[in-house]
Parts: C-alpha cells; sequence; structure tokens
C-alpha cells in the first residue's frame, strides 16, 4: 500500500518499507521516527552478538561433551556413541571458526561476505570428515560383527547431548537463516547431527539389550554420516 503523505508531516520513508518490520513511522511534531531492528545495522550487529553467544556454547559444551563421548564410544564398542563425539568435535571445530567469522563482521562489516564462505568451506570440510570416518567405522563393525557395550557413561553422555544439543541445533539454523549465513546454518545442522546421533545411540542401546539387534547401532551410525554427507554438499557457498 503507498504511503500518504500527511499536512505538516514529513515523510520519509527507506527502500525496502513494507518488507522489513524494522522500520515505523512516528506521527508527531512533523517528524519521522527510525525503529532499530533486524533489517538495519544495529539490528543485524544485535543478531550478530546472539550468533556469536551461540557458538561460544558450542565450543565450551563441546569441548567436554565430544571428548567424553568419543573415549567412551570407543572403549564400549559403541558407534553410536562414537558418532555423538565426532559429530560434537566438528561442531566445535566449526563453532569456532564461526566465532572467528562474527567478531571479524563485528570488526569490519564490509568484509564480512569473505569471512562468511570461508566460515562455510570450514563447516563443510567437518561434515565430510564426520560422515567419511562413520562410513568407515560402521562398515567395518558390520563385517566384522563386533557388539556394543553400554556403561552408565555411554549412556549418560547421550542423553546429555540430546538434551542440549536439540535446542542449540533448531537455535543456529534458525538465527543462520534470519542473517543468512549458510555456515551458521550448516553449524546447526552439526549440533543436530550431535542430538540425532543422540537419540539413535539411546534407541540402538535399548534395542540391542531388548533384542539382541547387535547391528542397529552399526546403522544408525550410517544414518547419521548419511546426513552429514548431504548437509556437507548443502554448505558449500555458492550453491542455491
Amino acid at each position: 500500500m503507498a504511503a500518504q503523505a500527511l499536512p505538516g508531516v514529513e515523510t520519509r520513508l527507506p527502500d525496502d518499507y513494507g518488507h522489513s518490520a524494522a522500520w515505523s513511522l512516528i506521527h508527531g511534531s512533523g517528524t519521522v521516527a527510525r525503529v532499530e531492528g533486524p533489517g538495519t545495522d544495529q539490528g543485524r550487529l544485535t543478531l550478530i552478538t546472539a550468533a556469536l553467544r551461540l557458538v561460544t556454547i558450542s565450543v565450551s559444551f563441546g569441548l567436554l561433551s565430544g571428548a567424553v563421548s568419543v573415549r567412551t564410544g570407543l572403549q564400549d564398542h559403541s558407534l553410536g556413541v562414537f558418532a555423538i563425539g565426532l559429530g560434537v568435535l566438528a561442531d566445535v571445530t566449526g563453532s569456532a571458526v564461526l566465532i572467528w567469522r562474527f567478531r571479524a563482521e563485528q570488526r569490519q562489516p564490509v568484509q564480512s561476505g569473505a569471512a562468511e564462505a570461508r566460515a562455510a568451506v570450514i563447516v563443510s570440510i567437518a561434515l565430510t570428515v564426520v560422515s567419511i570416518v562413520l562410513i568407515i567405522e560402521s562398515a567395518a563393525a558390520l563385517a566384522t560383527g563386533s557388539h556394543p557395550g553400554a556403561s552408565s557413561v555411554t549412556i549418560a553422555a547421550a542423553g546429555v547431548s540430546l538434551v542440549v544439543l536439540t535446542p542449540l541445533a533448531y537455535a543456529k539454523h534458525r538465527l543462520g537463516r534470519r542473517i543468512s549465513s549458510r555456515a551458521l546454518q550448516g553449524d546447526g545442522v552439526l549440533s543436530g547431527i550431535g542430538a540425532a546421533a543422540s537419540l539413535f545411540a539411546l534407541t540402538a542401546l535399548v534395542l540391542y539389550h531388548a533384542l539382541g539387534w547387535w547391528w542397529a547401532d552399526r546403522v544408525a551410525a550410517l544414518i547419521v554420516a548419511a546426513v552429514a554427507a548431504t548437509q556437507a554438499w548443502r554448505t558449500v557457498p555458492g550453491r542455491s
């Protein structure tokens, strides 16, 4: 709807009026006020700060959780739990790069595009590594017929990762869409892979102990590997 000028009121509309909730008109003494939001420079900086908080939480949680999951997964021959740890440690890598990327935008917003592209490449590589390692480990375990074990630490690691990573993955992906950051969305996928791997690992352990389905753990890891490979391709810069 076209804006109509009012007598005695100066009307100044931005180019994206009608497409952004960041602007509004306040009629009073013949002036128009600008309300900051996501469509403005200040609004974007607010979102960048929020993104920095998310990736910092990922690094802090992932360093401990990922190491514990990888160690217990290898000790108990549980590829599902190993997949959790691998995904979380890859998430740490991606999140650490994004800390640099978002701080770079805070300092020099005009160069954010180059930083975003480099961060997206590194996140894509992390997803690819997760996929390759899980495929190799799963194939070897299926070939040898090794059975997974389960300890209280293994189950606890999977449970904690599921609770923490699920909302973290959602928040990253949602915020990544808002700021058009393919790298942050890809990092959200890494967190989501950790959450999915946690759910699959817990389900596979239940199936193994209840029905003797030792292969369920390995199949769950292969599913996670397939998702990681798909998302690695989608995260590559330049893809639509």
